[in-house]
């Protein structure tokens, strides 16, 4: 499944041990939305597991931070972990910047598949 909005483009794919949503392009007031639906849905559809890869991610901005967290929130009240994999410099450096890192869950590194 892939879904398009805009400048950020979402591809799901259900790994043997997370679903993992693929995130490209830019994460920003426009497309944060996509983003939101996309976890509310796995959520609610009883997924166990999400992992967010956003090492193609060339921008985001304070919205989406908002949505990450809103995400991982929605996810704890439906029985659902959520985790960061991959990140793009750009992204890495926002969440040093903003200390939004800390209250993420990050993979390990040394699974590189889901």
């Amino acid at each position: 499944m892939s879904q398009e909005n805009g400048s950020l483009r979402i591809r799901a794919e259900e790994g043997p041990d997370a679903h993992v949503l693929r995130l490209t392009g830019e994460l920003d007031l426009a497309s944060a939305g996509e983003l939101d639906t996309a976890i509310a849905e796995l959520c609610t559809d009883g997924a166990q597991r999400i992992l967010l890869e956003m090492g193609e991610l060339s921008f985001m901005d304070s919205t989406g931070l908002r949505s990450l967290l809103v995400g991982k929130e929605l996810c704890e009240v439906n029985g659902c972990e959520l985790l960061i994999g991959e990140l793009s410099s750009q992204v890495r450096r926002l969440f040093e910047v903003s200390g939004v890192g800390e209250k993420l869950v990050f993979r390990a590194r040394s699974s590189e598949g889901a």
